[in-house]
């Protein structure tokens, strides 16, 4: 995955008091304990759902973790439009790792990620855990990518992926890549077969930098991380669900992308950021 990198510097890493300190402990506490209490609830609901398919009580405790934890992170989240209920995919703009909560708590989803992210310390093995799709974006991996997502789409997962390659700082969408949407067009002669663009849009909490909530550049992680974590200023995430596509109706990957790029990018081109 290519780093983004804006025409202004990213945000400084600021010093903490100790309050802050204090705040972030505390979260990061009661949210890594919650995550590994449900988290074994979710292994054994899996388990449970090998026998029973239909029972999909697993998704439940991924809302519900999701939910809470932005809840947690005082970050108010938004809902406009319907989760698609057609099988196929659903596309988002990328601004950091807050976007899987918020997309996480309010459909049933799988996300499809980068194959390096399954050797990443602690994240990997809970990527695994949790059903993730891993993909190479090796070329000659073409023809197995396109077989996963079939065996997925098959089994009536919906899949997410994020077409921009990229996170960026939040206050626009960056163009979107085809490669991912010929996995789809391969695939198209899958009954119903659709595809949602979803735009998430980030509100940072008063006096703070519009790009908040935003991942790129040379930042590091444990410092984005831990800025969220210290703030008690309240935040805001609204999701955009745009009206499904049927992919069958595209002759092509590149039309495809470009009109799921234009449902996403809407919302930003009407806001004043």
């Amino acid at each position: 995955m290519n780093t983004w990198y804006g025409k202004l510097p990213e945000p400084t890493v600021k010093k903490f008091t100790f309050l802050e300190w204090l705040r972030i402990c505390l979260r990061a506490f009661f949210i890594i304990l919650f995550i590994c209490v449900n988290l074994i609830i979710f292994v054994l609901l899996r388990f449970v759902e090998k026998y029973l398919p239909n029972l999909k009580l697993s998704y439940k405790i991924v809302k519900l973790v999701s939910r809470t934890t932005l809840r947690i992170l005082k970050i108010k989240l938004i809902v406009h439009g319907v989760p698609m209920i057609e099988n196929g995919c659903v596309v988002a703009n990328h601004v950091s790792w807050l976007d899987i909560f918020s997309l996480s708590s309010v459909q049933n989803i799988v996300f499809v990620s980068k194959s390096d992210v399954s050797t990443w310390f602690g994240i990997g093995v809970l990527a695994r855990i949790v059903g993730v799709l891993f993909i190479s974006r090796e070329r000659n991996q073409v023809i197995t990518n396109n077989l996963n997502f079939e065996k997925r789409l098959n089994k009536g997962e919906k899949l997410l992926f994020f077409p921009e390659g990229t996170s960026s700082d939040g206050l626009q969408v960056l163009p979107f890549k085809s490669s991912l949407f010929e996995a789809l067009m391969n695939n198209k002669k899958i009954s119903n077969l659709h595809v949602q663009g979803v735009s998430i849009v980030y509100t940072a909490p008063d006096l703070e930098d519009k790009r908040f909530y935003g991942w790129w550049g040379k930042m590091e992680f444990l410092d984005h991380l831990l800025g969220i974590l210290s703030t008690n200023k309240k935040g805001k995430i609204e999701l955009f669900f745009h009206s499904p596509h049927l992919v069958s109706s595209f002759n092509n990957r590149k039309m495809l992308a470009n009109t799921l790029y234009l449902d996403v990018a809407s919302v930003f081109s009407s806001r004043d950021h």
